[in-house]
Formats: structure tokens, sequence, C-alpha cells
């Protein structure tokens, strides 16, 4: 079945923020967090709070691993985190940009050399960013027939994403180049064309080059469906949480990997992102609206109107199984992810208000 990729970024904004309060003790946040996860009937929770150093204020989890099993989840287990992806694709380019291997600015044409030949003259001009602000022109999604098709493909996932460049851009653009239209597949191309970055220097694809270069070993990062710890689940005919597994029926094509199929344990997601809230050029790049400051998307972060803790940078992830959100806030220096592994509307909207408290409890100040 085909699993659409949420892109409710502004729907998970901290639009609505709490009075502040003291910070929750370790006690607190485990009382909330399991009090959250039961009244919106998730199978589970889990919740952390880094500060612009790195370190832990609040970390804590509830519920079961796989609905009815009594194992119950850990602190360290991996969640999937679907559409957060996109941001750390965009700063897999940028560190490319860095050490010379990639350009900002590069087209379509110049990513593709191997494809140009055949490319069609609508998309001579389309450049990464516009690949990463989903302004390309791009649909939102390969079609419905290529997910049912290649949800157990054993053809190498790069193949697959040089295939679906070849397919699109050989046509027009489904949309109007300059438009935001929130696009999976344009990650996926992008994806394709870092594919062919990391060939050059000795990788197999985007990613081994995104483990091996990207993020820290052993921390628990990878692509797919956790092999081991909690499960994600979708509700069955009786409207009951049923666990998806392990195996390919747990997740997307393998394919889309650089738009959203990474797992990561909460504490390192949440410290990797910390980085954000210290930017470097490149960060900075990421962060900023694109094409300009009337934009409420940047590269893979949406941009939320400033409230009274300033403004607060989003986005969320799904993929019909797992709920991801990830909020950061630069003037109180503080990262807030909570994810569920039971994702419906209802759990949305528990995340958000929780995402807002957690803001709320944890902010030192309001802006001005």
């Amino acid at each position: 079945m085909f699993r659409s990729m949420m892109a409710a970024v502004a729907a998970l904004g901290l639009m609505a923020l709490p009075t502040l309060a003291a910070p929750l003790t370790e006690v607190e946040l485990q009382e909330k967090v399991d009090t959250v996860r039961e009244e919106a009937g998730l199978v589970a929770l889990g919740a952390v709070v880094v500060d612009a150093d790195g370190e832990v204020l609040g970390l804590a989890v509830s519920g079961e691993r796989r609905k009815g099993s009594g194992d119950a989840v850990q602190p360290g287990d991996a969640w999937h985190i679907g559409s957060n992806t996109k941001m750390l694709t965009a700063l897999l380019y940028g560190r490319l940009v860095e050490q010379g291997k990639a350009e900002w600015g590069d087209t379509l044409p110049e990513l593709f050399p191997d494809l140009a030949e055949d490319m069609s003259p609508a998309w001579q001009d389309v450049t990464i960013e516009q690949l990463f602000s989903h302004r390309s022109g791009l649909a939102a999604n390969p079609a419905t027939t290529w997910f049912l098709t290649h949800r157990d493909s054993k053809e190498p996932v790069e193949a697959q994403r040089t295939e679906l460049a070849q397919k699109y851009l050989s046509k027009a653009p489904d949309g109007k180049v300059g438009t935001f239209q929130y696009s999976n597949l344009g990650y996926m191309i992008a994806g394709a064309a870092i594919d062919r970055i990391a060939e050059r220097q000795g990788y197999e694809n985007y990613e081994a080059l995104f483990l091996s270069t990207l993020v820290p070993e052993g921390e628990g990062w990878g692509f797919g469906p956790p092999q081991e710890g909690v499960e994600g689940h979708a509700r069955n005919l009786f409207g009951q949480w049923k666990s998806k597994g392990k195996g390919s029926a747990a997740d997307n094509p393998a394919a889309l990997g650089p738009a959203g199929t990474l797992h990561v344990p909460l504490v390192p997601h949440a410290v990797f992102l910390s980085r954000f809230l210290t930017p470097g050029p490149t960060e900075e790049k990421l962060m900023t609206p694109y094409p300009d400051a009337d934009s409420d998307y940047a590269f893979g972060w949406g941009m939320i109107p400033p409230g009274k803790l300033g403004p607060v940078l989003g986005h969320s992830g799904s993929n019909t199984m797992w709920l991801s959100t990830v909020h950061l806030l630069p003037e109180q220096g503080l990262v807030i992810i909570v994810n569920t592994n039971s994702f419906s509307q209802k759990a949305a909207s528990a995340l958000n208000s929780f995402s807002a408290e957690l803001a709320a409890s944890y902010a030192s100040e309001e802006s001005d």
C-alpha cells in the first residue's frame, strides 16, 4: 500500500505556547510522557530535550515496543524519523560543498551530466537549492505503481534513483518551477546526485556516504525500519493497533532513503541537531528561508512565525506508522524531539501540544 509522507510542518508548529514554567523534574517528565501516551492511545512515546551544548535536559519513554508484547520501550531504542531525514540530506550535501566535492547553485544538468542529453529543456536552470526547498517543479512522489513494485526490489537503491531521475527529468515538470510543492521525489533525485558524488569518493551510494561521513558510528543510526527494539504500528480493520514488524511492509521502499527512511535513538538525534543552535555557514544557509524571507520553508526545515519564545524551526516525519516531530528554538538554545510508533491525526495533535509544553517548561525566558 502506498505510504504517503507527512509534510504538515506548519500544523506542528509551536503556535500556542503555554505560560513559561519551571523545567520538569525527571519524575514529572516521565509522568507527563505516560499521560500523553495514554490519553492519545499510543503504543509508545518518547521525548527528549537537549540544549546548545548537547546536554540532555530531559529524556523519557513510555509504552511497548510492540503492541501487546509487554516489552517496554527503552531510552536507547531507535525511532523511525521519516521526513526529518530531509534536513540531514541537505546537511550532507552542505558538508560536500565544504569539502569542495559539490557546489551550491549546481543545476540538474551539472548534477547529472550523464542524463543531460535526454533532459527536458525545462530542467536546465533548476538548482540543487530548488530540490531541497521543494521548488523544483517535481511531483510530490513517484507514481503509486512505483511504490507497489519497488517495496521488495533487489535492484540497488542508487540504480532505482537513477531510473527515477531519467524518467522524470526527461519530461516537463509536474508543477511550476519556483513554486512550493512538497516533494519526496525531489529529495530522491537529490539523493541520486549525491549517489554520484559518493561513488567518486569510493562509497557505494548516498546511504553509505551518510552513515560513514555525516553521523557518528555506533549510535544507532540507520535506514529503514529498526531491526531491533521498537516497531511501527498501523490500525487494522477493527481499529486496533497492529505491529508492521521489521520487514519491507514496515516502511517505504528503500530507495526513498534521502527523503525519509532514517531511524535513530532520541538522544543521538537531538545531540546531532544541537549543532544547528551554534551554526556555521552551512547550517545558517540550511535554516534560511528560500528563496527569500517571505518563504516558510528552508532546506528541510519549516519556518514557524516567531512567538513569545522567539523564532522556531520545525519539521515532522511519518511513513504512516511512525511519527517524529522536531522543533528547534534558537533563542532558547533548545532542541525538542517527540516520537511515537503509532501514527494518527490524534497522535499528531498530541505530539504538537506536548512539544509546546516542553518548550514552555525548558525555555529560559520569553523573547522580546
